[in-house]
C-alpha cells in the first residue's frame, strides 16, 4: 500500500464506522419499544426471579456500608489526595443480576450488533466488521490480513461502555434499597443510620420487651416501664427472623422499583435518551482508537 492507498482506506474506515453508528440509532426506537414495555420487563424479571431473589438483598445489605465508605474516601479526595479517587473507583458495586445480565447482552448484540456471549450462546456478529467486509476497498484488505480482522474487533471497548450505561440503572435500584432502609430505620425507631441487620435488631428487641411486658407479674404498662430499664436481650435466633424479614421487605421493593423503572424510563423518552448516550460513547472510542491503533497499522503496512 502506497500512501494515498493509506488515506483512502482511512478515510473508507471513517465511513464505515459512521454507517455503523447511523445503523445502531436506526434501532434505537424499536428496540425500546420491544424490549422496555411493561409486558417484556415482566417477561425478562420472570426468568431471573429465583436467582435475583438472592441479588437484591445482597445488594440492599452492601448499599448502606458502601456509600458510608464511599463518604469517607471523598474527604481526603477533596483535599487532593488523587490516589483515594482510585480507590473509590475499586470499591465493588452490588452483584450484578441476571436481568441486568440479559439487557447487557440484548444491547450488545441487537442495538450495537456487537459478539456479546452469554451462558452457552454463541457470540454474535460485529456489525462494524460486516460493514468493513462489505466494503468494496476495506474488503479485500481484510481478507487479504492488511486490515486484521482481531484489530477491527478491538477497536471500542463495548461490553464496558455497556456495563457502565447498566450500572446507572443498578444505582437506581440500590439507592432505592437505601432509601427505603433509612427510611424505615427512621419511621420506626427515629434513627436514620439503620441498615437491615440494625433494623431486624431493633425489631426483635422490641418484639422481646413487647413479651415480657405482657407476662410481667404487675401489668403489661408497669412492665413495659420495667424493661424499658431492663431491657431483655432476644435469641440470636429471633434477631435472625427479624432481619430476614426486613430483607424481604426491602428485597420486594426492590423488585417492584426494578419492574417499574425501565416503563416508566420509557414513557418519559430517557431509555431513547440514555442509548443515545450509550452509541455517542461507542463512536467517540471508535474514532479515538481508529486514530490511535488503525491508522499506525495501515501506515506501518505502506512503510
Amino acid at each position: 500500500m502506497n500512501d494515498q492507498q493509506t488515506a483512502s482506506a482511512i478515510l473508507a474506515l471513517e465511513e464505515c464506522i459512521e454507517r455503523y453508528v447511523a445503523d445502531c440509532r436506526a434501532r434505537v426506537d424499536a428496540f425500546v419499544k420491544g424490549h422496555f414495555s411493561l409486558q417484556e420487563t415482566i417477561a425478562l424479571q420472570k426468568q431471573s426471579l429465583l436467582s435475583d431473589l438472592v441479588c437484591y438483598p445482597v445488594n440492599a445489605l452492601w448499599a448502606i456500608p458502601s456509600l458510608f465508605v464511599k463518604k469517607i474516601l471523598e474527604v481526603p479526595v477533596k483535599l487532593g489526595w488523587r490516589s483515594g479517587a482510585d480507590l473509590i473507583g475499586l470499591l465493588p458495586g452490588g452483584m450484578k443480576t441476571r436481568y441486568q445480565k440479559e439487557v447487557e447482552r440484548l444491547i450488545a448484540v441487537e442495538l450495537l450488533q456487537w459478539p456479546c456471549t452469554m451462558g452457552d450462546r454463541k457470540a454474535a456478529a460485529n456489525g462494524l466488521v460486516e460493514r468493513i467486509r462489505q466494503h468494496r476497498q476495506l474488503g479485500p484488505l481484510l481478507a487479504a490480513g492488511v486490515l486484521s480482522d482481531e484489530a477491527v474487533r478491538e477497536l471500542s471497548d463495548v461490553p464496558r461502555l455497556i456495563t457502565d450505561h447498566s450500572s446507572s440503572r443498578a444505582l437506581v435500584l440500590d439507592t432505592a434499597a437505601t432509601v427505603l432502609t433509612l427510611a424505615a430505620g427512621w419511621l420506626f425507631f427515629g434513627d436514620h443510620s439503620l441498615g437491615i441487620a440494625g433494623i431486624g435488631d431493633q425489631i426483635a428487641r422490641k418484639r422481646a420487651k413487647d413479651r415480657a411486658a405482657s407476662t410481667f407479674v404487675l401489668g403489661s404498662s408497669l412492665g413495659s416501664a420495667f424493661y424499658s430499664v431492663f431491657p431483655p436481650k432476644p435469641s440470636f435466633w429471633q434477631v435472625v427472623g427479624a432481619t430476614l424479614l426486613v430483607g424481604l421487605f426491602v428485597t420486594g421493593m426492590s423488585l417492584l422499583v426494578g419492574l417499574l423503572s425501565d416503563p416508566c424510563l420509557k414513557r418519559a423518552g430517557l431509555q431513547q435518551a440514555r442509548l443515545h448516550q450509550l452509541i455517542d460513547g461507542v463512536e467517540d472510542c471508535l474514532y479515538r482508537q481508529l486514530r490511535t491503533r488503525l491508522k499506525p497499522l495501515l501506515r506501518r503496512q505502506a512503510a
